[in-house]
């Protein structure tokens, strides 16, 4: 199943060689929360790779109306896309939280391309897993209607690893309704009438405004649609 293939999957076990070859080869910048730093037509330093905290990437439209890319965590590069084809970005990005990155120079870049194998695995990793990222939500917009696709994201970031009272399962990211509505392609009131729904249907539960997802229900929903 695919459900692990989500934008706010953390990207495995970090590897500490290869951090240290980033630390050595960058330049570390702290982004405090809520900060933009990259807009549309400019032209990122480098290549980033994110030590600690989660950024967002995303697109406005003409009317305003955001959408959400990814939400990239700790493990994760950015900016690969501009670097190699010489050319501004396309997205907004902002640090979600307090945000920790390494700035790869572009020569550094891609020297470390050409001559270091670990390096060139991540990047392209990191290329193949954003790819699969993209599909999958090409396929939930095309094909799953505004509640599973809602669904789908809450299934996709539920902590499984950690069961609560035997029947529930946390999230590893907790999202306003605003945040909801831009990852799914819903207005913020059918976004408040699902969650609603689910709350009915006990698919999930709100506890100090913290959403969880029924074990029972998660598991129905994977085998559902695999």
């Amino acid at each position: 199943m695919q459900l692990d293939k989500s934008s706010f999957t953390r990207p495995g076990v970090k590897n500490a060689a290869l951090e240290e070859l980033i630390r050595e080869n960058s330049t570390s910048v702290t982004y405090p929360a809520k900060r933009v730093f990259l807009e549309p037509g400019m032209e990122p330093p480098g290549v980033y790779y994110i030590v600690d905290g989660r950024t967002r990437h995303y697109m406005i439209g003409a009317d305003g109306t955001e959408k959400i890319l990814y939400t990239l965590s700790a493990g994760w590069f950015y900016g690969e896309t501009p670097c190699s084809l010489g050319e501004p970005t396309g997205l907004f990005s902002k640090a979600e939280v307090k945000t920790q990155i390494n700035i790869i120079p572009h020569n550094t870049y891609e020297k470390l391309l050409d001559t270091n194998k670990m390096f060139r695995d991540a990047i392209l990793e990191s290329y193949s897993n954003k790819m699969l990222i993209l599909r999958h939500e090409i396929e939930n917009l095309t094909f799953n209607s505004c509640k599973n696709r809602l669904k789908r994201l809450f299934c996709s970031t539920a902590d499984t690893d950690r069961l609560i009272e035997d029947k529930w399962y946390g999230l590893k990211v907790q999202y306003t309704q605003y945040e909801l509505s831009t990852i799914v392609g819903g207005a913020r009131v059918t976004i408040s009438k699902l969650i609603n729904e689910l709350c009915d249907e006990s698919f999930i539960r709100i506890l100090n405004r913290s959403t969880q997802v029924s074990a029972e229900k998660y598991k129905e929903f994977v085998e559902k649609r695999y």
